[in-house]
């Protein structure tokens, strides 16, 4: 495997942003090996893996800080675990297109920035200028944070972990930007809900982004899955974007494909009498060359 990861190495070279030292190095059936995914994080190795735990005896000649790996598996999300490095050295900071993300590998399954997303937060800092953004489940605030540093008017982000926006005001401050001020709110709640009091009271975004996860429970202990739910959160996050407005809309589930996705998304804007002008699917970054399971759409809305 050793050679498969150098290949997969000189194949990056050029692809990587600027100033960005957080990405994908080994993509898995992609670069040859199937089920297994190395990432990178400013020198920090994770090593992801389905089945077998990958022999590491052959990333001798490789540099990295630390060594850490994880089991993916939807019955036991635990944390990577230390097996090169000091574990007590989990939380470093990473550097994305200039902007500075907190990671922690001691923080459970996910650690705290999703790789897969980094051509969409680029797009969003693009968007955001002299704009009022809104991010439905926000985690921990990484879109929000690429529309402040961009000069966004306010950030709204909505999740329901606590703990999660206040790790996203860490990444604020990580960027000298005062999470504290008038500027940015942090909303902990259900989405559904929080678009529903927005929506009363009248108030509009110049850009909303939605990139729920593939199931989880909302209001009333219901189920919210992306067949059942999707269209409806676009239906109510349509009534609540300005005339020019945009919405990005998310969905990494691998049994929904692109052509229904945009179906559903669609549905959405429809059923809330609102009218899309353009729209289009984003690209994932290139260094993730395996399959591509993330769904990406923008619509503008009239």
């Amino acid at each position: 495997m050793d050679e498969q990861i150098r290949t997969a190495i000189r194949l990056r070279k050029g692809l990587i942003p600027a100033n960005t030292n957080a990405y994908r190095i080994f993509d898995g059936a992609g670069d040859g090996r199937d089920g297994v995914y190395i990432d990178t994080f400013a020198g920090h190795w994770l090593i992801s893996h389905r089945d077998n735990v990958p022999d590491v005896s052959c990333l001798k000649g490789h540099e990295f800080k630390s060594l850490w790996i994880k089991r993916l598996d939807r019955e036991d999300k635990g944390a990577p675990k230390c097996v090169v490095g000091n574990p007590d050295d989990h939380r470093i900071i990473i550097n994305e297109h200039g902007i500075n993300y907190e990671v922690d590998f001691a923080a459970g399954y996910s650690q705290g920035l999703f790789l897969d997303q980094r051509c969409n937060r680029r797009y969003v800092a693009e968007r955001s200028d002299g704009r009022k953004i809104l991010n439905c489940f926000s985690y921990t605030c990484g879109f929000s944070v690429a529309a402040a540093v961009s000069g966004a008017k306010s950030t709204t982000s909505i999740d329901l972990s606590r703990s999660y926006l206040e790790w996203g005001k860490r990444n604020f401050s990580l960027n000298g930007i005062d999470s504290e001020g008038s500027d940015h709110y942090f909303c902990r709640g259900d989405v559904f809900e929080w678009l529903s009091q927005f929506h009363r009271k009248k108030r509009a975004f110049g850009g909303v982004i939605l990139d729920p996860p593939s199931f989880s429970r909302v209001k009333r202990g219901d189920v919210f899955t992306i067949e059942k739910g999707y269209s409806r959160l676009v239906e109510a996050a349509s009534r609540i974007v300005a005339p020019g407005g945009w919405i990005l809309a998310c969905c990494n589930h691998h049994g929904v494909s692109k052509e229904r996705f945009a179906s559903l998304v669609k549905q959405g804007v429809a059923t809330s009498k609102r009218s899309i002008v353009t729209e289009g699917m984003r690209p994932m970054p290139s260094d993730f060359n395996g399959e591509e399971y993330l769904k990406s759409m923008i619509l503008e809305i009239a």
